[in-house]
């Protein structure tokens, strides 16, 4: 165990090392994290690029913003300089573009939304509207600032991202908004926030806040709390987002009650590759069948996916100018076969990225291990074992499924294997729980032979001292 750990170590160093390398040189490749000491762990490629889609549309795209996929497989791009939305199919084909040829003037559309009758719903942040368009691209109706007593007169409403609930609730993520997530209902609205951030609360600023002057203390008061980038929402209707610049917590996932239920941890990694700390800036999310989350960061170029504990399962992609690498990466979908499309603002295109073997076992194990079916997922997870000897994510889950057959000594050498020190720790409780039981009426009698045989001892002792003094007389 000691050697492997040292060999992941050098491997994750030179990892580390080729950093320096120009991206171009580099092959693909992904990896995971070692879940106690963080350092890069080399796994078998999770992912291939399908394809390339370019020259989109006519011309083709001009720095576009946003990327959704229907429940039919069809692609939507908010083709944001181009003043657009571009529809098309998996195959890079045309199937219409929507915009002023249609008689709707778009002014920068941000986020685009397609319900399930293929009506579109674009955040056109230029125009300060939503606005609603017919499965043709004809005007429908607009959403504008709804009037509300709730709201300040002085908020620009300038939507970014738009998704739609089951009952017809918009919600706008509204730029320089830090208030959360504007719900709007089909009359337009105001239905309240949801998904807000909070300052965190820092001893520095408290100190420094009892020892300011006044106007130390009104700059500190202009303290906002980081906004969300994006937001998703899965086939549950639970809603996900990524929260960029903050050291903890960027993804979360919230209930129809607003609350996060997602796991409270740090995401990504950080990287001072630029001479000062770098935190990862997610800029999209997406969720799929099997609710494995990607995460896309725009900060490394690359796509984290995290299983629904918040387990690390893969990483790949990066920078660079050729397939399976981003230059700036602006908004990933996924489709219901498990293909990735991930948008490139800066290259114009769309890469689609094929699930190899290895991950399609991940994703299908780890469903199974979310949903408490440990002993179902004992096959996929030991075929990826067979795959690879060393992943940390199969031994947990292995130890898991043996935990449920009471196999407490395997498990526990499962759990080592997969850094998993708490799930050690509750297999061996239950391995000394079964040993008492087992031994337990053999124990007793020792015991109570041991008590006897000293009983016996010590009434020896008594009996030869009381002879001895008789005989001597002290």
């Amino acid at each position: 165990m000691m050697y492997k750990r040292i060999t992941a170590g050098i491997i994750g160093c030179l990892l580390f090392l080729i950093g320096s390398i120009p991206v171009y040189a580099l092959p693909q490749m992904s990896y995971t994290l070692d879940p106690m000491y963080g350092y890069k762990i080399p796994i078998p490629l999770t992912y291939t690029v399908d394809k390339v889609v370019l020259d989109i549309g006519n011309p083709g795209l001009n720095k576009p913003s946003d990327l959704f996929i229907d429940d039919k497989g069809l692609l939507y791009i908010a083709d944001t300089d181009n003043n657009r939305i571009v529809k098309l199919n998996t195959d890079g084909k045309v199937l219409g573009i929507f915009g002023k040829e249609q008689g709707v003037e778009l002014d920068q559309p941000s986020g685009i939304f397609v319900d399930q009758l293929g009506d579109m719903f674009v955040a056109d942040t230029g125009s300060g509207k939503v606005i609603h368009l017919s499965p043709k691209g004809e005007f429908v109706e607009e959403f504008v600032k709804p009037e509300s007593t709730l709201l300040s007169p002085d908020l620009e409403f300038a939507p970014d991202k738009v998704i739609m609930d089951r009952r017809g609730y918009l919600y706008v993520l509204n730029k320089n908004d830090y208030s959360g997530f504007m719900m709007i209902d089909a009359l337009n609205r105001f239905r309240g926030y949801i998904g807000a951030n909070r300052v965190p609360f820092d001893w520095k600023k408290l100190l420094i806040r009892l020892l300011a002057t006044p106007e130390q203390r009104e700059q500190l008061n202009n303290a906002v709390p980081q906004q969300n980038s994006n937001l998703t929402m899965d086939n549950k209707g639970f809603i996900y987002t990524p929260t960029v610049l903050i050291g903890s917590d960027q993804i979360k996932k919230f209930n129809a009650m607003g609350e996060n239920i997602y796991k409270k941890a740090f995401f990504g990694e950080s990287s001072i590759d630029s001479g000062t700390l770098e935190l990862p800036y997610f800029v999209d999310l997406a969720v799929d069948q099997f609710g494995v989350v990607n995460a896309l960061d725009a900060m490394s170029r690359k796509i984290y996916q995290y299983d629904q504990e918040g387990n690390l399962l893969a990483v790949f992609g990066g920078q660079g100018d050729v397939k399976s690498r981003f230059e700036y990466p602006t908004s990933i979908v996924i489709d219901k076969a498990g293909k990735i499309y991930v948008l490139d603002r800066d290259r114009n295109n769309i890469q689609i990225f094929q699930p190899t073997r290895f991950a399609e076992l991940i994703h299908q194990a780890s469903q199974l291990h979310f949903n408490g079916r440990y002993q179902e997922a004992l096959a996929p997870w030991k075929e990826v074992l067979k795959i690879d000897e060393n992943y940390p994510l199969a031994h947990r889950g292995v130890a898991k499924a043996l935990m449920k057959e009471e196999k407490w000594k395997e498990a526990m050498k499962e759990f080592k294997l997969g850094e998993d020190q708490e799930g050690y720790s509750l297999a061996f409780a239950e391995y000394r729980h079964d040993l008492m039981r087992q031994y337990l009426g053999w124990i007793i009698i020792a015991a109570a032979l041991l008590i006897y045989v000293v009983y016996l001892i010590v009434k020896f002792m008594i009996r030869v001292t009381n002879t001895v003094i008789r005989r001597y007389g002290y």
